[in-house]
């Protein structure tokens, strides 16, 4: 169960970055045109760099004591609205931001979650970012030097229940350790 939650949480924060695009914060699917291999393009040199910086960005904002709930209902918000954010692959954190910023009906969603358009991202993607590499073995980490912020990642292990009911809503509302919903037989 933990594996599958932590992959979608790696795929989905990643893509703020720009590895893949996030905003699946509303259930929307990558709009990435696929290569050759039905793979997204390749990033740019340029792009890879920006990831890099993005990511220990990302996993140096100081998440709020009580951002794993307020996610949540934002997120639940943002889908029985139907909001369906636009994303790009490739895409640096300031310019999902500017995107998450001109979705129309999403403000007032964030404002009612104690959320700006930037504070959602951030936080989105630092809870991403840190569930994910608190799970990597540390002889699987490799030469990674993205390191998650002590303080976070507190925060994330002592809110298990919190973080798992954050994963199922991004989910699509589908509990359990299978995306398509229920625990293994």
């Amino acid at each position: 169960m933990r594996s599958s939650k932590m992959s979608f949480f790696r795929n989905g924060a990643l893509g703020v970055l720009g590895a893949v695009s996030l905003l699946a914060v509303a259930s929307a699917q990558t709009v990435a045109p696929a290569g050759a291999n039905g793979q997204p393009p390749a990033l740019t040199p340029e792009q890879q760099a920006t990831m890099q910086r993005d990511a220990n960005t990302a996993l140096h904002y100081k998440l709020a004591p009580d951002v794993l709930p307020r996610l949540t209902s934002a997120l639940k918000a943002i889908q029985a609205a139907g909001i369906q954010p636009p994303s790009q692959f490739g895409m640096s954190l300031d310019q999902q931001i500017g995107l998450v910023e001109q979705v129309k009906g999403l403000d007032g969603i964030l404002k009612a979650n104690g959320f700006t358009a930037r504070e959602f991202v951030m936080s989105l993607t630092c809870v991403g970012l840190t569930a994910s590499l608190m799970n990597v073995p540390p002889n699987q980490a490799g030469s990674s030097t993205l390191v998650p912020d002590a303080g976070n990642a507190t925060l994330l292990k002592n809110n298990d229940a919190q973080l798992q009911a954050l994963a199922d809503v991004l989910r699509g509302g589908q509990p359990g350790g299978r995306p398509g919903g229920g625990q293994p037989q």
